[in-house]
Formats: C-alpha cells, structure tokens, sequence
C-alpha cells in the first residue's frame, strides 16, 4: 500500500500495484476514494505539458473543464474547449514531427536524397470568425469553434462530426430543461482570470486573445456549453448503482487486525441498540474522505470500490448493516438503498472502469440515436464541407 492509499483507507482501487501507483492522485473523488481507471484510460485529450493550465483552487472541477469528459476519453464524441492551447504553433509542429535526422541518421542516405519535411494541413480562417459552416437546427457551427480545435495535420471530417453532436445534445438539453448554474460559471471564470492573470483584467483580456478565445463573453459561452453538455452525460449515462455509507477501522498495514475486528463488532452492537450511524462514523471512522458526512459515499456504480466493498452493497437490502474486510481494514457497512439503474449524480464516476461500461452502453446509443433523427428530419445542413476547411499552408 502506497502512503496516498493509506489517506484514503478502504476505497482505493482494486488493489494492484499498477493501478495504485497510476491512479493515486488524478483518480481521487471528492468522497475520499479512488477509482480504478489506469491513466491512459482516463487522461484528458489534447493535454500537453507546453499548454497552460490553470490551477483549480480547490474545485471539484477544474475551471477550465474538457468538453465532454469521458466523451474525448472514450469515444471522441466531443471536444474540448481546447483554447488553452494555441493550435499548432510552428515550434510545436516541430517538435511533433520527426526531424530528417531521426528518419535518416547522417551518412545512411546519399547526398541530396535526405527526405524533407511534409507541411502539414491547417486549418482556414481565424479563430474570431462567425461564419456558419454547418446548420444544425436552430443552431450552428462557427468556422471560428472549428480553427480554435482543429489540430494540424489531422484529418478535418472527425471533428466537424463532433461540433455537430455537441450541438445537437447543447439543443436537445434546453428541450429537456437543462440550465446552466450561472454561479459555477462565475467562478470558473474568476478562476481562469486568477490562474493566468493575477486577477487583472488588462492581462486577462491579452490571455483570453493569445489563446484565441477573444473576449470574456466567448470564454462563458464555452464554459456553459462545456457544462450542459456534462450535464447531459450524467442524465443519459445510467447503471446499477447503490447508495452506501460506511465506518472504517483501517489496518494501517497490521496483518493480526483480530482487535480491529472485535471493535468493529462491538460498534455494530451500539448500532444495533440505536446508536446514530452518522456520529459513529465522525467519531470512529478512518475515512478521511467520508466520516465528517456520516459515512456517506452516495450513489455509486460497479467498478469503483474495492472487490469486498463492491459485492456488499450490491447483495444487501436496504437498511442491512454488515462487516466486511479489505485490505484497508474492517469496514461496517449500511447500505441505505438497494442497488437500481439510474442516471450518474457525480463525473467522477466516467472515469471508472464501471462508468466507462455504462457511458459506451447507454450514453452512445443515446447519442446516436439523436444524430439520426436529426438526418432523418434533414436538421443538418453542412455549408462547408470538411475538406473545404483546411489545406496546406502554401495553398491557402
């Protein structure tokens, strides 16, 4: 057990070293475990160690969210709101491109016959441009959203598909009443300007330029389409998931845990006399990330608590009290609802192995159920086809 496992007693991942060691800091939930997704499941895409990014403060989320969460994650479906990384600049298409000597080391070629390197595709037009590419509904595509994401040298059809599915669930989202909680957005904002800006405004606009977002009213239109669109992700992603809270007496790698258990015994006995769980749990439980709630881990899917935790709570009634152990110690384990297929409450969760099952197997048939029915009622228009919206630099 590593020491970030030791702070989050008992709802780790499955226990292996591999995942341990992978997802000890970016896997951790605001209930005080982990998940069991290995990084380069859950690793954001377009992600680069040149790119800014902004510190959190403390949020649940990151202030300058990924569209789509697991959507780039899994299936590409969206992108991200990728404007904290210029698109492509010369040097960092150098640096992506293999250089003449790493194809052909000096002296293994003859003279002149040393290959040169390919430009690669750009995209056309600036990133402030209004021009309607594609109709969708009521809505559209900016060519200005298509350069801000477009990556050099990749192929152009892919990403239109996406704009466009983003756009259709953004519209299918205030058909179904999804609103945008205006206050989130607020400080997500004074985030970003505090992170990259200090807090002034004159440095927050050259920001907002340099990365090609503009203006302050484009940066909150991003963050709000960002979060409807998560929201949605959560509302049509549904599993077997089950509502718990738990007290857990941690091991702290003691292998007799004999005494560990008769207390967990005698707890359950106080429990059973009338005790109140979620006092015990502050007073007693070495969950730092549940006790100060009662114990409580909310509704969660398969796939994010260890093996003897997760085959508890989904075989026990509600209102059940039962002891389990794990390598973490002895958890006392109520389960206050029994399991049953639901939306997720938390996106935490898409970035478990559970979460990943349950995206690709209710999420995608939703998406692409609704992209259908948008060709089928001809509710897509493409003005620019994909080919049309890059070139070669020389050629533009």
């Amino acid at each position: 057990m590593t020491d970030d496992q030791s702070k989050e007693p008992g709802l780790e991942p499955d226990g292996t070293p591999e995942n341990d060691a992978a997802g000890a800091d970016q896997g951790t939930s605001r209930r005080g475990f982990a998940y069991d997704g290995s990084v380069d499941s859950t690793s954001y895409e377009d992600e680069t160690d040149d790119a800014p990014e902004p510190e959190t403060g403390g949020s649940s989320r990151p202030p300058v969210a990924i569209i789509l969460v697991a959507l780039v994650v899994l299936i590409a479906v969206g992108v991200g709101i990728a404007f904290l990384m210029s698109p492509g600049t010369p040097t960092e298409t150098a640096q992506a491109t293999p250089t003449v000597e790493e194809i052909a080391p000096e002296g293994s070629l003859p003279e002149g016959s040393l290959p040169e390197q390919m430009p690669l595709l750009t995209a056309i037009g600036s990133a402030d441009s209004t021009e309607v590419i594609v109709e969708v509904g009521e809505g559209g595509i900016t060519r200005g959203d298509f350069v801000r994401l477009y990556q050099p040298g990749s192929e152009p059809a892919p990403l239109l598909e996406q704009l466009i599915q983003i756009e259709l669930v953004v519209q299918q989202a205030s058909q179904e009443g999804v609103v945008v909680d205006e206050t989130e957005i607020d400080q997500q904002v004074e985030d970003i300007k505090q992170s990259q800006a200090g807090g002034d405004d004159a440095l927050f606009q050259e920001f907002l330029v340099a990365v090609e977002v503009g203006d302050e009213a484009n940066l909150r239109r991003l963050l709000e389409r960002d979060y409807i669109v998560e929201q949605m992700i959560l509302k049509h992603t549904v599993s077997e998931q089950a509502r718990a809270r738990h007290i857990l007496l941690a091991s702290n790698g003691v292998t007799d845990t004999t005494g560990l258990k008769a207390e967990a015994e005698a707890l359950i006995v106080q429990l059973n006399e009338g005790a109140d769980f979620v006092a015990l749990a502050a007073e007693r439980s070495d969950d730092p990330g549940s006790k100060d709630t009662g114990g409580e881990l909310g509704w969660a899917p398969r796939g994010v608590f260890v093996p003897e935790f997760e085959e508890a709570i989904f075989s026990m009634q509600a209102g059940e009290i039962r002891l389990v152990e794990s390598d973490f110690g002895w958890h006392i384990i109520q389960l206050l609802d029994a399991a049953e297929v639901r939306p997720f409450e938390s996106a935490d969760f898409l970035q478990s192995m559970g979460g990943q099952q349950a995206f690709a197997e209710s999420f995608i048939p939703w998406i692409e159920e609704l992209q259908a029915n948008a060709e089928a009622n001809q509710l897509i228009r493409i003005i620019v086809p994909a080919d049309q919206l890059v070139s070669l630099p020389e050629t533009q």
